[in-house]
């Protein structure tokens, strides 16, 4: 029987039939270089989440104490809107179209016709989206109109969008309608304010009391 004799294989043979065999030392370096690597790319990545929820977190600025008058192309007050609190919020580093404000407990009063009755509004609390024109009122929304010939109207919502210019509000939540001697109840609301225009949408029942 004959006796193979295997060559001596060296340390550089080893590294010229596989290159990507390292020695232990230079593997060790690679393996704590990518380590590093990922625990900065990972502590960069929360430090931007964390600043970015900071961002959404607290506003950007506050204005106290705040009364806002929109006159129209003849002089007179269109409407007029008081708040004591305004925080404005950019949701990303930099201003973008989905910055935001919120105005605790706002008043509007939306006057068409200085000899006509305007309408008052009032919520709890405001918002309104950069570049809209619709401001997003909710919690205990109210509108009311009074005059002598109808005394007073009271609308009541859980939410309105209102647009101030056009003087014009809609909701798709419950609606509850009262006058002097009648309720009306519906879901889902258009109101053109200009014109005292009141739709209900749905679901409508009323009581009168003669």
């Amino acid at each position: 029987m004959s006796k193979i004799t295997l060559p001596d294989i060296k340390t550089a043979d080893l590294e010229r039939i596989n290159p990507l065999l390292l020695p232990l030392p230079w593997l060790v370096v690679v393996v704590l270089v990518i380590v590093f690597v990922a625990m900065k790319y990972t502590n960069t990545e929360n430090a931007a989440i964390t600043e970015q929820a900071a961002v959404k977190a607290f506003p950007h600025t506050f204005i106290t104490d705040v009364e806002v008058r929109h006159y129209d192309v003849t002089g007179q007050l269109h409407y007029q809107m008081n708040t004591p609190l305004i925080r404005s919020f950019q949701t990303q580093a930099k201003a973008s179209a989905e910055d935001y404000s919120l105005f605790q407990t706002p008043v509007f009063n939306l006057i068409n016709d200085p000899k006509k009755p305007g309408w008052l509004v009032t919520s709890q609390e405001g918002r309104l989206d950069s570049n809209n024109e619709w401001f997003s009122l909710s919690q205990e929304v109210v509108a009311r109109q009074s005059s002598e010939k109808q005394g007073e109207i009271t609308i009541t919502t859980s939410d309105l969008r209102l647009n101030t210019r056009e003087q014009f509000a809609e909701t798709s939540k419950a609606v509850t309608m009262r006058a002097a001697k009648s309720q009306i109840t519906g879901v889902g609301l258009r109101a053109d304010m200009k014109r005292d225009q009141i739709q209900l949408l749905s679901n409508v029942k009323g009581t009168y009391e003669p």
